[in-house]
């Protein structure tokens, strides 16, 4: 790519920009149902860049004329769109979703699990802490203050509404909801899941990946985490997202 490039994805793949959304100096907007990245050449992004499932990729030049990289010419011009830094724009947001939907194929005994809503109940089994969801605040004071070492272990991901989930051993000592893991099921500590069913099933049902998390609410609705929206909890890391929301 040139000095300066945009690419151009489906709004459905908004997702795949995740690994770089604590990037400096790249900007994304949407228009239609598409999103505009743009950013300037750097050697560092050239594989997370080509990793991006784009419907187009462009040299920027003057007068912000685009060539398609696969042209000689410009031929469009850069859409007037209202940038954002990825940093700011993209966010873990995953449409809560209440009931599990059934997959063609499948066995009659997992099938019947499909027409039943997943409900939150209370639970005396005591088990260990695994995650922890708090306020961008409350995580942005903890991670200026704590030493370098207490970070190491842990990584975060934050929605849109300023939550945290922070995930590694030890866990901060934060207010906020405590969740236990179980595969890759999250659910509150001290609550359970109904039907009881193996988190191996409940996974197959939900359609997550092995990479993914599903992180249940007390409705028996569930957002889903993916494994690269974790970033490592280093102090600029926590910095630039908490700025991130001041900027909205």
């Amino acid at each position: 790519m040139s000095s300066q490039w945009a690419i151009r994805l489906a709004l459905a793949d908004a997702e795949s920009l995740a690994p770089l959304r604590l990037t400096r100096g790249i900007e994304v907007a949407e228009k239609d149902s598409f999103i505009w990245v743009r950013g300037a050449n750097d050697e560092k992004l050239e594989r997370p860049l080509r990793a991006l499932p784009a419907v187009a990729r462009y040299e920027v030049t003057g007068g912000n004329r685009l060539r398609n990289l696969e042209s000689r010419i410009p031929s469009e011009t850069l859409p007037a769109l209202n940038w954002q830094p990825v940093s700011t724009w993209l966010r873990v947001q995953i449409p809560l979703t209440p009931t599990l939907s059934p997959s063609d194929g499948e066995r009659e005994k997992d099938r019947s699990l499909c027409s039943v809503s997943i409900r939150i109940v209370r639970s005396a089994e005591e088990r260990a802490i695994d995650l922890l969801v708090t306020t961008v605040d409350d995580w942005r004071e903890f991670a200026i203050n704590a030493a370098e070492v207490r970070l190491r272990n842990l990584r975060f991901a934050v929605d849109a509404d300023g939550n945290v989930v922070v995930r590694g051993k030890p866990l901060p000592p934060l207010p906020g909801r405590q969740f236990v893991l179980d595969g890759n099921i999250a659910v509150q500590a001290g609550f359970t899941w109904e039907p009881g069913v193996s988190a191996d099933v409940l996974c197959r049902r939900l359609g997550l990946s092995a990479d993914a998390l599903a992180l249940f609410h007390e409705d028996g609705t569930f957002s889903r985490i993916e494994t690269e929206q974790f970033v490592p909890a280093t102090r600029s890391a926590v910095r630039e997202t908490a700025e991130g929301f001041v900027a909205q």
